[in-house]
């Protein structure tokens, strides 16, 4: 007996894969998922999406994961989800921080290939790629995904991005989040556009990153902006201004650092 092909392409039996495995209004199904859902083994139901994803169906998001693809869509070969989504999804605890939250808070208008995820689960890689969007995903415990983030909803998950200050309290922590320190003292000088430092300080201090400290303050005389309620003892030692560059340079007393790189107007 044949398949009955209809009208798009799509076969009765495929047809009706595709409605058990989301009739209910889920998004997302793992080979699990479609196992029980089919009443199949999971080699079957693995060779069952894989064929569903070939002919644009549905999206394979990781190995064992897949999204449907929107009905409606113009192009389903070329559809891809939210980056947002599919990094909650799969890193779930997780915020996202550095560059990407700049861009959302408008603090930047350069173009960043990958998305910025902080997530409490382990990380093997951090360059990793979904659904063919790229990520920058680096591990942070527990306790750091309970302050200092905003809930943006994107499509049916509320996704957590870093707050204004805290995006940039992490920028200074670790530049490389920013695209380093040229791009973070940008960033800073948007943010004190449309906040108070007190605030900055205050989330900086909560990370516990003496060398943060000691960044803002240089890079805060570079912008000819007050440093008074930066009057604290500093910490020992004098980190690198921008650790992604090689070391060298002067030191700067005043901040404990070492100026390797140049950000001067």
């Amino acid at each position: 007996m044949g398949l009955g092909i209809e009208p798009g392409g799509l076969s009765a039996r495929r047809r009706r894969d595709l409605a058990m495995l989301f009739g209910a209004g889920q998004r997302t199904v793992t080979v699990d998922d479609a196992a029980a859902a089919l009443g199949v083994g999971r080699e079957s139901a693995a060779r069952r999406l894989s064929a569903l994803a070939s002919n644009g169906w549905l999206r394979r998001v990781r190995r064992g994961l897949y999204i449907a693809v929107p009905v409606d869509a113009r192009d389903p070969a070329t559809w891809s989800e939210d980056p947002w989504y599919l990094a909650d999804l799969v890193w779930d605890p997780c915020y996202i921080a550095g560059w990407s939250a700049a861009s959302h808070w408008a603090f930047t208008d350069q173009i960043f290939r990958a998305t910025v995820v902080a997530t409490a689960q382990r990380v093997r890689r951090v360059d990793q790629e979904l659904a063919d969007a790229s990520y920058l995903v680096h591990h942070v415990g527990a306790d750091r995904l309970e302050w200092g983030l905003v809930g943006e909803w994107r499509g049916d998950r509320k996704v957590k991005v870093s707050s204004r200050e805290r995006t940039v309290a992490e920028m200074l922590s670790d530049p490389t989040l920013g695209g380093g320190i040229r791009h973070t003292m940008e960033v800073l000088d948007a943010l004190l556009s449309v906040a108070r430092l007190e605030d900055l300080v205050d989330a900086i201090e909560r990370l516990d990153n003496g060398a943060a400290i000691k960044r803002l303050g240089y890079l805060l005389e570079v912008l000819g902006q007050e440093t008074a309620a930066l009057v604290r003892p500093l910490t020992s030692g004098f980190p690198l201004l921008d650790p992604s560059l090689p070391s060298g340079g002067k030191r700067s007393a005043r901040w404990g650092l070492r100026i390797n790189a140049d950000v001067s107007a």
